[in-house]
């Protein structure tokens, strides 16, 4: 039998921006409004407040130096990537014989890594140490999965998943440089995904982009106290605020991997110590 890793039931809506949508196409809307209005996952909450000006000035001068520092560090990360763990393709990808035909690894292997879709690597990540492929192949494919699921989220597993994986290849035993140009590149993704979580939160909704980052990290071994220090920022009290109301019955299933991960984030979001 098959077996991928899926998001839980209660797993947190899909990543929602209002940003995103003013750059449909008039298709586009369509075919969101096809695929949103069945699934209830799909749409954040609105958060309804009152409006200060002085306060919304400062949210949107600090957000915006932000979104520029952190989009540039983001780039400069996956390219570093890229970098450390440039390899020659693998010969073969191997797997469990039920299911390999269905992973579509012939693609992975004939198209040039930074060409791969990530429609076209989505199975393989969902199945990577579960039912298909071992370390070489996912660290050869690896820059790829990150690119696509910090630049195409909507075509990616979820973040959970995707850092998650890391946890399964041992990653910290792999060379200490590895190890820090990863954390990095998860450092930047945190960053992106706190200011993409607190615009949405000025437009009035609720988005679950740094959930995702910190439960990924959790589930993949690393320590969440790196984060406590800007997630007790006075501009991130959105995210904050949100995660402290939903802990810890209404937050991403995939925490129940990462237990030790959840006790950290309780405590960051008690008190800012972890």
């Amino acid at each position: 039998m098959e077996h991928m890793e899926h998001s839980p039931e209660r797993e947190k809506p899909a990543r929602f921006s209002i940003r995103l949508l003013l750059r449909l196409t008039m298709r586009d809307w369509t075919l969101a409004i096809i695929a949103i209005l069945p699934c209830r996952r799909a749409v954040g909450k609105v958060v309804m407040r009152k409006s200060d000006p002085i306060a919304d000035e400062e949210f949107r001068r600090h957000n915006h130096f932000m979104t520029l520092r952190d989009k540039a560090h983001l780039r400069e990360a996956l390219e570093e990537i890229y970098r450390e763990f440039a390899a020659p393709t693998p010969s073969v990808i191997e797997g469990c014989p039920c299911c390999i035909a269905t992973r579509g690894v012939d693609v992975l292997l004939n198209t040039p890594l930074r060409e791969i879709t990530g429609q076209q690597i989505w199975r393989y990540v969902s199945g990577a140490f579960l039912t298909i492929g071992n370390e070489d192949d996912f660290r050869y494919l690896l820059p790829r999965i990150l690119e696509i699921s910090v630049t195409d989220p909507g075509n990616a597993n979820d973040p959970e998943i995707v850092i998650g994986k890391l946890g399964l290849a041992s990653w910290r035993e792999w060379k200490a440089n590895e190890q820090r140009t990863i954390e990095r590149l998860l450092d930047a993704w945190f960053y992106d995904a706190l200011v993409n979580d607190l615009d949405n939160a000025k437009d009035g909704w609720t988005s679950w982009e740094t959930e995702s980052v910190l439960c990924g990290s959790a589930r993949a071994g690393l320590a969440l106290e790196r984060w406590t220090g800007p997630l007790q920022e006075p501009s991130s009290a959105p995210v904050l605020a949100d995660l402290r109301l939903r802990f810890p019955k209404d937050l991403s299933g995939f925490w129940s991997d990462a237990p030790t991960g959840l006790k950290e984030l309780a405590m960051i979001i008690s008190d800012g110590r972890a």
